[in-house]
């Protein structure tokens, strides 16, 4: 092979796009693991219960957003990066962040009517709290314009390929977000000024991304607002809305089900396990990210880059999630007995190694949906999701109630090993170009899937280093040898050879 082609290079931008994304997730996290336990030792229990559930709360706004933000990053990022933005696509940029924002603050009079009610009835705090908690929650519904603002911008400039800037803009707020409530508290010691630091850094982040968006595209200073653009937005958004709205409902009913079936002391059993390797998917979540824009732009344009950039997809995070996974599910009744106790361990264990397989095909499932969406079908996703909650529940009862928490667990990887079955059937009959990309990328994922299957049996300690080695150097060695092409080889030798020098360069100096 003589050079690059527009695929692999794309696949490059793609890789170096998801590096980025890891960055501003992971940055955040080590501050917050840092002044977490400072946070609930000046906030209290009960305050700090608070400031989790708000922190969980913000991406629920996003529920109201009518899917527009993913539909303009789609929009956008179809016209290229390198392409000066016509008049039309600046005008659908300004309309979609204008409705974004009015529909931010629907959301926030709604919310903030809703108050009294949820601190009255819906939450059980003490009553010196009350008036505390009530206005720190009004502060709180104040940012719903801001979070919709920013998803719009985060759309428009990832759609752009920027995000590289965008994260850099990022993760100083995101530290912020547990940093400053730690320093407001030495100030003043309430939950009402610790959302007014979290109102802050939304403001912050809103003004950042306006000052760069308008650098990045400044035919933006003379964008109109035209409504009518918004129809074919609107199509496409609705169906993801719908599937925000299915797909958090089925991540959930596993709980509700094991809730209701078993006894509470036994609950911790799989929530516990399940709530610690579900951090894995921030990994996924990043590599889809760049993923979704970097498909809307070649689709229509150029298939062999539309399935390169698929396949390059599925082997990143296969790449990724397949040690964590394969290691959390090794090494499950060690980790479960260093982090709570041997008793506890020897309940969860093997749920935990179940699940492991299970977030494994999660990743890679969640590649197919973003093609699925990136190609302009967000509509086969949406309908599977709706059949599969009619599924999957009856089935989800029925393995609860026969085997407890074990069933959970092998009831939901299950799911998500049709998932990945039928969503895949669904792309190669809409794409068929993809079926070569599709089967390399297959044949690396079942490996995995095979060598963490083998990692249920329980052994010992160098057992399990024994059997890690051998099934990570397995299924390494048929993404190199059958999954990537030649190119691929040399770009990844290449890159490691520059991480070589630099770091020979470092220890020298």
């Amino acid at each position: 092979m003589s050079g690059p082609t527009g695929g692999e290079v794309a696949s490059k931008q793609l890789i170096t796009n998801a590096f980025w994304n890891i960055a501003g997730r992971i940055a955040p996290v080590f501050v917050a693991i840092v002044t977490t336990p400072r946070l609930i030792h000046l906030l209290g229990l009960s305050r700090w219960g608070i400031f989790t559930i708000v922190l969980s709360l913000i991406g629920t706004f996003g529920i109201f957003d009518l899917g527009l933000g993913r539909a303009l990053s789609r929009a956008v990022a179809t016209k290229g990066a390198e392409e000066r933005m016509d008049q039309e696509t600046c005008d659908l940029v300004l309309t979609g962040v204008s409705v974004l924002t009015g529909v931010g603050v629907v959301a926030a009079l709604v919310s903030a009517a809703c108050c009294n009610l949820w601190v009255d009835h819906g939450l059980k705090i003490p009553v010196e709290l009350h008036r505390e908690v009530l206005l720190s929650f009004f502060v709180f519904c104040a940012t719903a314009p801001l979070v919709m603002i920013n998803a719009a911008i985060w759309g428009v400039l990832t759609g752009r390929q920027a995000y590289r800037e965008t994260n850099l803009i990022n993760i100083p707020i995101s530290v912020m977000y547990y940093l400053g409530p730690l320093l407001m508290l030495y100030v003043w010691n309430s939950l009402i000024g610790v959302m007014f630091v979290l109102a802050g850094c939304r403001l912050w982040m809103t003004i950042a991304y306006i000052r760069f968006v308008y650098r990045l595209i400044p035919e933006l200073k003379h964008a109109q607002l035209r409504p009518r653009l918004l129809k074919p937005l609107m199509q496409y958004g609705g169906w993801l809305t719908v599937s925000n709205i299915i797909y958090p409902l089925l991540g959930y009913l596993d709980r509700f089900i094991i809730s209701n079936l078993i006894p509470v002391a036994r609950i911790g059993f799989y929530t516990t396990p399940s709530d610690a390797v579900s951090r894995f998917n921030m990994f996924t979540g990043s590599v889809n990210a760049s993923a979704f824009t970097a498909i809307s732009a070649s689709y229509a344009r150029n298939v062999t880059r539309t399935c390169e950039l698929y396949k390059t997809s599925v082997v990143a995070v296969s790449f990724i999630l397949l040690p964590l996974c394969l290691g959390a599910s090794l090494f499950s009744y060690d980790i479960l007995a260093l982090w709570i106790d041997r008793g506890f361990s020897e309940q969860s264990g093997l749920v935990m190694k179940i699940l492991c397989i299970g977030v494994f095909i999660s990743g890679v499932d969640s590649i197919t949906a973003t093609f699925l969406e990136g190609i302009g079908r967000p509509d086969i996703g949406t309908k599977i999701s709706i059949g599969e909650l009619v599924i999957y529940l009856p089935v989800l009862y029925w393995g609860v109630s026969r085997y407890g928490v074990v069933g959970a667990s092998a009831i939901w990887t299950l799911r998500f090993g049709f998932d990945y079955i039928v969503r895949a059937v669904m792309c190669l009959r809409i794409y068929p170009a993809l079926r070569g990309s599709f089967l390399r990328g297959a044949v690396t994922v079942m490996t995995g899937v095979a060598g963490m299957c083998f990692s249920i049996a329980r052994m010992n300690f160098w057992a399990n280093v024994e059997a890690g080695v051998i099934l990570l150097a397995i299924t390494y060695i048929v993404m190199w040898f059958y999954t990537l092409d030649a190119f691929e080889r040399q770009s990844f030798l290449q890159t490691a050879s520059r991480i070589k020098s630099r770091l020979y360069r470092r220890e020298t100096t």
